[in-house]
């Protein structure tokens, strides 16, 4: 009935059309992201890319806090990295290692062009694995979703998750430049 989709406090919006909105976000994530990292910008400036994604998700984030319920718009964010990590998996990295694999049986040499492609997405959901398990986790506390400003605070919880694991994975120097805004994030957060 709506009962964790709606508050009537934060819009009017009804049960059909949340519900319509819950699954659209899904499709249409899916394939603006896979459009974007498909497109020039994605292959050869992707620093343009990331940003659009981050600013695509400034934008969704707040958008649904401030039409579904807070454990809602929470919920929907993990769906929708969840379901582009899914199809990252099932729609380019699998595909792409047995076009690699299969090449090597036929005696060919692979194009490890499919295979950087792989590694870019392997990459992305690499950095969404901590975000989608700390939104999970928030649906336990009420702090989280039913702050005033939630958004911000699962915005804080995706950009201190990502900034652990950039941390965890990074093999240079540089790496440490996550350290603080991560802690900071997680502190504030």
């Amino acid at each position: 009935g709506g009962v964790y989709l709606l508050d009537p406090s934060v819009s009017s919006i009804s049960l059909g059309a949340a519900s319509g909105l819950g699954l659209g976000l899904l499709v249409v994530s899916w394939f603006g992201y896979d459009a974007l990292w498909n497109s020039r910008f994605g292959k050869s400036q992707s620093g343009i890319a990331t940003s659009i994604c981050y600013l695509a998700l400034i934008g969704i984030t707040y958008g649904l806090c401030h039409i579904l319920s807070g454990r809602a718009a929470f919920i929907h964010v993990g769906a929708m990295l969840g379901t582009i990590m899914v199809l990252n998996v099932w729609v380019r990295i699998l595909p792409a290692q047995q076009k690699m694999i299969d090449a090597t049986a036929e005696g060919r040499i692979p194009d490890y062009g499919h295979g950087m492609a792989a590694k870019r997405r392997s990459v992305h959901n690499s950095y969404m694995t901590f975000p989608v398990l700390f939104i999970m986790l928030s649906n336990h506390y009420s702090m989280t979703y039913g702050h005033p400003q939630n958004w911000v605070v699962l915005l804080l919880m995706i950009f201190a998750g990502a900034a652990i694991r950039h941390v965890m994975i990074g093999k240079t120097a540089t790496k440490n430049w996550a350290a603080l805004p991560a802690a900071l994030a997680l502190i504030t957060v």
